[in-house]
């Protein structure tokens, strides 16, 4: 579980206040991945913005590509409180990232999203030599 030190850059940060049943749809992104690069990002959601308590009772989300061809998609593997991995995408292409939710209360949660990057060169403008 130390992939969070390999992958200090954050390059996307949502936060949600959801109850009940729903979906989230995050707008379409970009890596920071140089064009025609595929690299390894890491993904992070947090589902629960306090102690476990049982109210989460299902998420699935799917991270694709705009050309739809590069799909991942998970299901119910939070763990009660969170999920994170790594996948490889491609700084050619955008994301959509959609989130399914259903909580087994109407009280407000927050479901935070966050990817991350390992290399800080992706995000400086440098100059061509």
């Amino acid at each position: 579980m130390t992939w969070g030190l390999h992958f200090p850059y954050q390059f996307l940060a949502q936060n949600f206040v959801v109850s009940g049943s729903g979906r989230i749809k995050i707008p379409a992104f970009k890596t920071p991945i140089p064009p025609h690069v595929q690299g390894p990002c890491l993904y992070a959601v947090t589902v629960q913005n306090h102690p476990p308590d049982r109210s989460i009772v299902s998420i699935n989300f799917t991270i694709e590509s705009t050309d739809e061809y590069n799909v991942q998609i998970f299901s119910d593997s939070v763990y009660g409180k969170a999920q994170l991995d790594v996948l490889k995408l491609s700084g050619s292409l955008s994301y959509q990232w959609t989130i399914d939710y259903h909580y087994n209360t109407d009280a407000p949660q927050i479901i935070e999203c966050r990817m991350y990057r390992h290399y800080y060169h992706d995000f400086l403008p440098l100059p061509d030599y």
